[in-house]
């Protein structure tokens, strides 16, 4: 099996082709989808926007969401570090007491 495979995935008005791992495909081509979809209903709603205006905005709107994400995923690893940290006392606690009763 290849290292890489060729593919070419069209992003608004630019065709790209590239070199991917297989696995990466289709979560590139889904995402090309997805820029696509923003691209044409923001081309229809910018109509007086240059095409590069229009890219710019779409590119904004997924590194925000992006973003958003990437600060949920940091705040979700502080929560499971608290719990771990609780549950790792409580486990000590609960250790200790039964020492004490022997």
């Amino acid at each position: 099996m290849k290292d890489r495979i060729d593919i070419t995935l069209r992003i608004a008005d630019v065709a790209l082709s590239l070199k991917v791992k297989p696995e990466d495909e289709q979560l590139l081509r889904e995402a090309a989808k997805d820029i696509n979809d923003a691209w044409s209903l923001w081309r229809a709603k910018f109509a007086d926007n240059s095409p590069t205006e229009v890219l710019a905005m779409v590119t904004l709107l997924f590194a925000k969401s992006y973003l958003a994400l990437k600060a949920q995923s940091v705040r979700a690893e502080e929560m499971l570090a608290m719990l771990e940290d609780t549950i790792d006392s409580l486990l000590v606690s609960a250790g200790n007491a039964a020492a004490a009763r022997k």
